[in-house]
């Protein structure tokens, strides 16, 4: 196994950052235990874990690989504290609703954000958001305990929608964020100056695409959708903004025109990730335009969907080991923390 000497790191879908042997590691091998750094432990020789979230109960992770060719997903064993690359394959025929949709090359998927739906039958539905290749919704089925995983289907992004997070709903739909425009060569200075680049799309597999009102924002990246379907939440990068904006058309009516909430924070929101006690954990970095090369520093705070209230959770400096952080999710008493750079993920005791 060994690391790529130069290569041109992507930051939340747009190429800006030379990155260091360290990051660009092949998915191939297994991830091991390496030396702790702080109050942080490390599961290593990863890829660019963008994303993760947790599988039967937590018993597993199930995570992205934000770097095309590397291992497309991860599984982790959060008891052995040990990883390794899902074996993908691709189903004879696609699901019907995403009749249409070709499989993807499998050894360039460069996968971004995820959602998990746990099945009845012990399997999992995977939800990646995919830019090897093509800007797409990628759908698996994940058997966790045999760490495999089949293409079933897939939906490709509307034109120039460069995607970030995704959320299931139900009866197959999703929703999925637009970062910026992927015809925008300078989108991602835009962002960090505030503008409004992106949005939140629906797809039903009858209807297609269509625009959720209300989440024209400055980089729309994490997107979470409350147990009831009635609320989105999405994070705004640019502006260090989340809104929780009604999902559906009774929703959006019951609030008489009040359409929208929203909180700041002092840092770029990345994911959202549902905690057990029903809050949402809101990941992010201090990135700042002058020091794009790092390290930042970064952040966890807990969101209540209800009053949009914050709580801070965890705040890390930048490691060389570890660094701009983009995903908490909590299994059993252990958090686990995701990153866009970097050839390991973080886990701490929950506080």
């Amino acid at each position: 196994m060994k690391p790529i000497a130069v290569c041109v790191l992507v930051v939340a879908g747009a190429p800006l950052l030379p990155c260091s042997s360290a990051v660009a590691q092949s998915g191939s091998s297994e991830g091991r235990a390496c030396p702790p750094a702080g109050d942080l432990a490390f599961v290593c020789d990863l890829t660019n874990v963008e994303d993760l979230l947790p599988v039967d109960g937590g018993r597993w992770l199930v995570g992205s690989s934000y770097k095309a060719g590397s291992a497309g997903l991860y599984l982790i064993d959060t008891a052995k504290r040990t990883a390794r690359p899902v074996s993908l394959k691709v189903a004879r025929e696609p699901e019907p609703e995403y009749r249409g949709c070709a499989a993807p090359d499998l050894k360039q998927l460069l996968t971004h954000g995820l959602d998990v739906v746990q099945e009845r039958d012990g399997a999992a539905t995977v939800y990646a958001v995919n830019h090897g290749g093509r800007e797409a919704v990628e759908i698996f089925r994940l058997s966790a305990p045999e760490n495999s995983a089949e293409w079933v289907g897939c939906v490709v992004l509307p034109p120039g929608a460069n995607g970030n997070a995704v959320a299931a709903l139900p009866r197959g739909a999703f929703v999925v964020s637009k970062f910026m425009d992927t015809r925008d060569k300078q989108g991602f200075q835009h962002i960090m100056a505030g503008a409004v680049t992106g949005a939140v799309y629906l797809w039903q597999p009858r209807s297609g695409f269509s625009e959720v009102p209300g989440t024209r924002l400055s980089g729309d990246n994490g997107v979470a959708v409350s147990p009831d379907r009635k609320w989105l939440f999405v994070n705004a990068y640019g502006s260090r903004e989340i809104y929780r904006v009604p999902l559906t058309r009774a929703s959006r009516e019951a609030t008489d025109g009040a359409n929208r909430m929203s909180v700041k924070v002092d840092f770029h929101p990345d994911n959202l990730r549902w905690a057990p006690d029903g809050t949402l954990f809101v990941t992010g970095q201090f990135l700042k335009t002058g020091s794009l090369s790092g390290p930042h520093g970064w952040a966890t705070v807990r969101l209540d969907p209800r009053t949009m209230s914050i709580t801070p959770v965890v705040k890390e400096p930048g490691r060389p080991q570890f660094d701009d952080a983009t995903s908490t999710v909590q299994a059993g008493r252990t958090l686990w923390f995701g990153t866009f750079r970097g050839d390991r993920v973080a886990y701490r005791p929950a506080p």
